[in-house]
């Protein structure tokens, strides 16, 4: 049988769930029906990660949406043009907002012939980077919603919100979930105390962490406020912060003014989540928007409750008051609260890490997120047509045309 080539589009592969997704999939999606290639922009902390015979480097792709950056916009999109030509893919997969415009003009322009799929990792905008930003990325993901034969939604909220935007009207969608290992293996001899000492931390010091980005989206300052107020009536507790961005030195400005650098860690990017995760007591998210985090699916796997901010897809994970918090976005001061609340009480916090145990996250799993996947692929691609089933239909129509005339 034919296989049905791919070609998946993505930013950049920097360390984040849309990435983490990609290359899930990529990894284990069925090779005996499936032919994969990845295109990116290079610069990405998970380069490595991907066999050099499946990914096409953008050199022109940038991350930032910036208006000195449209000459190299321009030269990515015939470049992504280049590498359609070449792969010439039966489905163009794009993943990411840069990614997501550019591939699926480029698409548009260089390869007809492809079906074209996008997946929102979230909604890339929000009202809080300006309102003439926001309209102006509504008016673009509407016009390239038209390019587009499938939109996928990681998240109801977003397949929602996007709805109300008239971004995809009359277009087909779905919701497919970003999915990870929920069987998570810590090292052979992993020790917590051995952990906690690593980072200077306290045997019996309570730890609050957040896997995210030093990005304005992911609101790191509002962590660094949410910290201090905790600090200031509970001193045995300490606050991890992970991933780098153009916030960070502002953020360590910040920590110093307020006193708090001995107990608040900005450690930059970490290849250790899992243990980060065992040592700690409370997964924190406070960022502005989110599609599914992968982060947070990864401190359910690992039993740690959760304080968060009420944002698209976090309620379709986190059940308020059951297995974590929800707080009203921006909600400094309730923020902090939840995060005393479940750190003093340890009854509490194990009533939570029970209720996640009992969770079914069948749905949140890798192999559910690659399952319907291959299923969205073989409904736009069908296997019978890339054996030829077009070519077939054809023949039996001239033959029938030739019957019906009295031509033998």
């Amino acid at each position: 049988m034919q296989k049905t080539k791919i070609l998946y589009f993505i930013t950049r592969l920097d360390q984040g769930g849309a990435q983490a997704s990609v290359l899930t999939t990529i990894k284990n999606i069925n090779k005996q029906q499936f032919e994969t290639y990845l295109a990116t922009g290079p610069g990405g902390r998970l380069d490595s990660k991907v066999k050099t015979e499946q990914v096409y480097f953008i050199r022109a792709l940038k991350h930032d949406v910036k208006a000195k950056y449209v000459f190299h916009d321009l030269v990515a999109l015939f470049q992504m043009g280049i590498v359609l030509r070449k792969v010439r893919p039966d489905i163009v997969h794009t993943n990411a907002p840069k990614a997501g415009i550019l591939g699926r003009i480029a698409a548009r322009i260089f390869w007809r012939k492809a079906k074209v799929v996008h997946t929102f990792h979230g909604l890339g905008f929000a009202k809080e980077q300006g309102e003439k930003h926001f309209k102006f990325f509504v008016w673009v993901e509407k016009t390239c919603a038209k390019f587009t034969n499938v939109l996928v939604f990681v998240s109801r909220k977003n397949a929602l919100e996007a709805k109300e935007l008239g971004i995809g009207k009359g277009v087909r969608s779905e919701i497919i979930r970003a999915g990870i290992n929920f069987k998570p293996i810590l090292p052979l001899k992993f020790d917590p105390v051995a952990k906690k000492a690593s980072l200077k931390i306290p045997p019996h010091a309570k730890v609050v962490l957040a896997l995210a980005n030093c990005k304005p989206l992911k609101n790191p300052l509002h962590f660094v406020f949410a910290a201090y107020k905790v600090l200031q009536q509970m001193k045995d507790v300490y606050f991890i912060f992970t991933g780098d961005g153009p916030l960070r030195e502002q953020v360590l400005v910040l920590l110093k003014n307020l006193n708090i650098e001995k107990q608040v860690f900005f450690p930059g990017w970490r290849n250790d989540a899992l243990e980060l995760l065992a040592i700690s007591d409370v997964f924190a998210s406070v960022s502005l928007r989110e599609g599914l985090p992968m982060s947070l699916l990864e401190a359910m796997a690992m039993r740690v409750p959760a304080v968060c901010y009420d944002v698209d897809g976090i309620s379709e994970v986190i059940t308020n008051n059951k297995t974590g918090f929800l707080v009203p976005p921006s909600d400094i001061n309730t923020f902090a609260d939840k995060l005393k609340v479940i750190l003093r009480h340890k009854q509490l916090r194990e009533r939570f890490e029970a209720n996640i145990d009992r969770r079914d996250f069948a749905e949140f799993t890798s192999a559910t997120m690659v399952k319907k996947q291959e299923r969205l692929y073989r409904s736009l691609v069908p296997p019978t047509q890339k054996n030829g089933g077009s070519r077939h239909f054809w023949r039996k129509k001239r033959h029938a045309k030739a019957k019906s005339q009295g031509v033998n």
